[in-house]
């Protein structure tokens, strides 16, 4: 099954362009969307607690209780980018993380580095299908940025970067049961995460009515889910990839397919001024994914 990590990853990709797109017509606030994809999550899932076996090692969930306040920073840093900067400079922090991902893993287990070095050409592949990804994502969304933009934006791609690492490193800690391990890490870090957004949002000013109010949870429900439903399937995917950076490489091509999608959408409809997908790009993008598909073992 570890060869089929990208099969998973794929999944995940799809899923979040799904996500992303209902939310364009639901429109339910970002701070609303983090407590309830946190608080919400963690409340269905702590009376399954019995049905799961413990995890036998405390650093599993240090990491988990670390990786919570690390989203919650997070999540906040990259909504107020998107406020500050706009949606094309923010969607620079995913692909120019996947580069940071992949040489930080290698950093914290350098006997994978060895295995590099015995194969050269091997990992010149994984270098360039990565960097095919990266570019042609940024080529794709067309994203630029200006020093005070990427500065503003480091602190969201550290984020991003210690969370997929942390994830990958969660699954060797619960390696011993690892269907346990999925679960108490999407408590965990769904708790911890939804905690402190709604310290957040109540410390903004806003009041706790809007959260239980009726317009906003008819809808909280597929949020809660897809919370748990995505934890469980990326936690999975990392446990399955011998680097991070490959699942984060596909997953975080969700906004081309996105692009993609409103291409189609706004040609069937007719509306002449919508921001096309290069050809050339989305090639360099499509080759780069299934080069890394089949490089990775």
């Amino acid at each position: 099954m570890q060869n089929y990590w990208w099969v998973l990853a794929i999944s995940l990709s799809l899923m979040m362009t799904a996500y992303v797109s209902l939310n364009q017509f639901i429109r339910v606030k970002g701070s609303l969307l983090m407590i309830y994809r946190g608080l919400g999550t963690a409340l269905i899932m702590l009376p399954f607690i019995p049905l799961f076996a413990p995890i036998h090692n405390w650093g599993f969930y240090g990491l988990c209780l670390m990786q919570g306040l690390v989203i919650s920073y997070g999540d906040n840093r990259i909504l107020n980018s998107a406020k500050t900067f706009g949606a094309e400079v923010t969607s620079l922090i995913h692909p120019l993380s996947i580069a940071f991902i992949f040489l930080f893993w290698i950093v914290l287990h350098p006997s994978e580095l060895n295995v590099f070095l015995n194969h050269p050409l091997h990992f010149g592949a994984i270098i360039l299908c990565l960097a095919g990804v990266t570019v042609a994502m940024i080529l794709i969304c067309k994203a630029r940025a200006n020093r005070k933009a990427l500065l503003f934006l480091a602190g969201g791609m550290l984020c991003e970067i210690f969370i997929d690492i942390t994830n990958k490193e969660t699954t060797h800690l619960g390696a011993e049961n690892i269907v346990s391990a999925i679960f108490y890490y999407t408590l965990l870090t769904s708790l911890v995460a939804g905690t402190c957004n709604l310290c957040f949002y109540l410390k903004g000013g806003r009041k706790l009515k809007e959260i239980v109010a009726v317009k906003n949870l008819r809808y909280s429900w597929f949020f809660m889910l897809f919370a748990i439903v995505f934890a469980g399937i990326k936690t999975y995917a990392m446990y399955l990839t011998p680097n991070p950076a490959y699942v984060a490489a596909i997953v975080h091509c969700y906004p081309v397919w996105i692009m993609l999608g409103n291409n189609v959408y706004f040609k069937l409809h007719k509306i002449g001024n919508y921001a096309r997908v290069n050809p050339k790009f989305l090639s360099l993008l499509l080759i780069s994914i299934i080069g890394l598909i089949f490089i990775v073992e």
